[in-house]
């Protein structure tokens, strides 16, 4: 009974090394089938060409810009070499892109600036007639707005006890002193006519009256007060038997032959302005005329609520065609230094850094960083990081930008916003809905 117990035993041993051995092999080749199938099937992801952080196993859109996520291309042709600064597209991807090349070239460029500007007096051009002493309008040579007087010229015959007083006393100093033979009391007697004198002189009486007076020894009545200056009656305040008291403004007259520009500029033009730069002015009144100038003056305050600054030029107007108060555009014109520039386009500007992407070769680029200047016509100076005759992207560059970010998994800093997370969509959706 023992035996056949052992015998059947051993028989079992054997038809379970039977089994395994026989199952073992289908087992292990499904297990690799499994293994070479699953191998086989990549797992697909969607990204945003903008955003290459922003990835997804499905179809759908950028959070950010809202774009369609394309299918990532994990050919590994397209990627015969890659490291952060350097990257390799074959000409499909190229053609994707759109991608376009162009040579770096030195040349000389020249902004302009446009302003909207007034017609202005020339200050020092322009000249308030008051009277300097109380009397009566006795007769006015000049009697109407708009006349033209020249310097010299009679304006207005005036009667004023003031001034009868003041000759008075100067024909009193010059002559009785004249008979006061006392040699320690010349220098005063000097000094007394000559204040008499200067009384007459500010009063607006010129020398030649003065003399005229002292010649005669009499004393006038009425005095005709002559133009200091030459120039155009912009207005004309009195009329003929009125009184006057010191102070009063009788003529306003202005030198119209030379006149003021006056414009406003962003502060960020300043820097292409310098004082007597040259300018253009043009007007729709003269639209086949340019009148030119020079900057005068650049105002030492910049105006806090608009960030403009005036700018004053002065125009010659012998022709008389300008007049004060008239609008039209005043046109800076600056020139920058010969130097390198290139397309704006052709630059990411990460708020840190400016980048370009160098072609080293056929479909092979460099990420170069640049640093710049002026941006003037759609092209930005390049002060250091590229020699002319190097061969930049100018179409497409942040396409390549993008491909270069997915596949090295690093930004460049273009980048300027940050991928909000499901609880802070919910959190700006339920606000959303509450407001």
């Amino acid at each position: 009974m023992i035996k056949v117990k052992k015998m059947k035993n051993k028989f079992l041993k054997i038809l379970l090394l039977v089994f395994i051995m026989v199952t073992a092999p289908v087992i292990i080749f499904t297990g690799c089938s499994n293994d070479k199938e699953n191998a086989g099937i990549e797992k697909q992801i969607y990204y945003c060409p903008m955003h290459p952080e922003v990835q997804s196993d499905k179809p759908g859109v950028c959070p950010i810009c809202h774009m369609d996520l394309v299918l990532k291309d994990n050919d590994n042709d397209d990627m015969a070499e890659h490291n952060d600064d350097l990257i390799q597209l074959n000409n499909r991807k190229l053609a994707l892109a759109n991608v376009s090349v162009s040579e770096v070239k030195s040349e000389k460029l020249s902004k302009e600036i446009t302003s909207y500007s007034y017609v202005d007096f020339a200050e020092q051009n322009r000249v308030i007639i008051a009277a300097k002493f109380n009397g009566r309008i006795e007769k006015m040579y000049v009697d109407r707005t708009g006349d033209y007087v020249k310097k010299g010229d009679a304006l207005f015959e005036i009667y004023s006890p003031d001034i009868i007083q003041a000759q008075n006393d100067y024909l009193i100093a010059s002559k009785g002193f004249a008979n006061i033979n006392i040699s320690e009391s010349g220098s005063n007697n000097n000094s007394i006519i000559e204040a008499a004198k200067q009384k007459l002189l500010y009063m607006g009486i010129t020398q030649g009256q003065v003399e005229e007076i002292e010649k005669s020894g009499k004393v006038n009545h009425s005095i005709t007060y002559y133009s200091p200056a030459s120039g155009t009656v912009i207005e004309k305040k009195v009329q003929e038997g009125i009184y006057v008291n010191e102070g009063s403004i009788i003529y306003d007259i202005a030198d119209l032959t030379e006149l003021w520009i006056i414009s406003e500029i962003f502060a960020d033009d300043l820097g292409f302005i310098k004082k007597d730069s040259k300018i253009k002015f043009r007007m729709q009144t003269y639209p086949d005329k340019e009148f030119f100038g020079r900057v005068d003056l650049i105002y030492p305050v910049i105006n806090p609520e608009t960030r403009t600054i005036k700018i004053r030029s002065v125009l010659p107007n012998r022709d008389a065609l300008l007049k004060p108060n008239m609008y039209g555009n005043a046109v800076f014109t600056a020139d920058i230094p010969e130097g390198i520039t290139i397309p704006a386009e052709a630059v990411i500007l990460t708020g840190e850094r400016s980048i370009v992407w160098v072609e080293k070769e056929k479909g092979k680029f460099e990420m170069r960083e640049i640093k710049t200047g002026y941006k003037i016509n759609g092209k930005y100076q390049v002060l250091s990081g590229l020699r002319e005759g190097e061969r930049i992207v100018s179409e497409g560059t942040y396409l390549i930008d993008s491909e270069s970010q997915l596949r090295s998994g690093k930004s460049s800093g273009h980048e300027q916003h940050e991928i909000p997370s499901g609880k802070e969509e919910n959190e700006n959706e339920h606000k959303d809905h509450s407001e």
